[in-house]
């Protein structure tokens, strides 16, 4: 089965940040955020030759984890946006 390993790191990076972010916990948006950030980032998938090992310092790379944590802060700005016009949107009826 494929795996973009991209995807598990913007999961993983995610999870550790959440709770530092002020924004809606609906689950679209977080969707949304992810999207946004797997949308600038590149895909990776590893060829079947490659070790568990690889694949885990792929994962653990520090500057990956930089570059990805760059992309989420740059997707939550974008989403906190539609958030709080959704929450206007919900107060005035």
């Amino acid at each position: 089965m494929l795996k973009n390993y991209m995807e598990i790191l913007v999961d993983e990076v995610y999870s550790e940040v959440k709770d530092k972010y002020e924004i809606c916990k609906y689950e679209e948006y977080i969707d949304d955020i992810k999207s946004i950030a797997l949308n600038n980032l590149p895909p990776v998938y590893f060829l079947s030759n490659v070790s568990e090992g690889e694949k885990k310092a792929f994962l653990l790379d520090r500057q990956r984890k930089i570059t990805v944590l760059a992309k989420i802060t740059e997707a939550v700005e974008i989403v906190s946006k539609k958030c709080k016009h959704d929450k206007k949107t919900r107060e005035n009826m």
